[in-house]
């Protein structure tokens, strides 16, 4: 009865979102795209291809968006318009996602997070502020805690220590609609389309084992940090992610009310108005 009630709220969302704005957590919004004035580029430190692309001033503090998995940096449309006035705001596509290459067996977090110094290191960019969604976020952890002095602040949402974080998909009807489009986005925007399945395969793989971050490890994060966690988020119990916040020395837990684990498509003006509210704190 609950996947019925689902599946017709997200239909009444794609066809009327007024109407489904009162339970928009039921609702998946369109990708939005990135702004058009940009300077996009490639690297190649490993024999991958990396997409970035860098919207804003250069004399401007530096902000880095690391997607969710499986998804590209357009996701991060609406957050990088709004950021763009006061920051340098930079977006990449993972290792193997989006307009990314991936030349190895596998992924880990760790190796992403190697991908994010690499290109700092290419951009000469000394220090950034990160924000990460879903796998964007385990990514910021690792770098919080291997690369402190590069990250001047963190935003994650929907990020997990280890895959005791997960709970049942409490939502299988928007979580099957998010597969069916980040495929299908997987395939127009990648310069591999053909590795879809492998590039997921190995992706599965990862979310089954890792991240692997133990209380010591948050204990040693001193990066200021905040946890965001969307009250209605399918796949992340709050417990854990309040867990999180606990063991990070001064961390702050954020409830994102009304929204799931796509807050940044449902209610893009709250969710950039709570990254603001703690990136703007200097």
């Amino acid at each position: 009865m609950l996947r019925l009630a689902a599946r017709a709220l997200l239909l009444t969302a794609l066809m009327f979102p007024e109407m489904a704005n009162a339970q928009r957590w039921l609702t998946l919004p369109p990708t939005p795209t990135l702004p058009d004035l940009a300077i996009t580029g490639q690297f190649t430190p490993d024999g991958a291809r990396h997409y970035y692309e860098i919207h804003g001033d250069n004399a401007k503090p530096a902000v880095l968006l690391l997607h969710g998995g499986g998804a590209n940096s357009n996701y991060w449309g609406h957050l990088v318009r709004d950021l763009v006035r006061d920051y340098r705001v930079i977006v990449m596509d993972s290792r193997g996602q989006g307009r990314s290459t991936h030349e190895a067996a596998t992924i880990s977090y760790e190796q992403m997070a190697d991908d994010v110094i690499a290109l700092l290191d290419y951009l000469k960019v000394k220090e950034t502020a990160v924000v990460g969604w879903s796998d964007g976020a385990n990514i910021g952890f690792y770098l919080a805690l291997r690369h402190p002095q590069r990250i001047t602040a963190l935003v994650t949402f929907a990020g997990n220590a280890t895959p005791a974080g997960y709970q049942p998909n409490t939502n299988p009807d928007v979580m099957s609609a998010y597969v069916a489009r980040t495929r299908a986005e997987f395939l127009k925007l990648s310069y591999e389309p053909k590795s879809y399945a492998a590039t997921m395969a190995a992706l599965s793989i990862m979310w089954k084992k890792q991240p692997t971050l133990t209380p010591k490890d948050f204990s040693a994060i001193k990066v200021r940090t905040a946890i965001f966690h969307a009250e209605h988020d399918e796949i992340i119990r709050r417990s854990h992610s309040e867990e999180i916040a606990r063991q990070i020395p001064n961390a702050k837990f954020v409830l994102l009310r009304g929204v799931s684990h796509f807050a940044l498509l449902q209610d893009p003006k709250g969710f950039n108005a709570s990254v603001r509210a703690f990136l703007d704190v200097r």
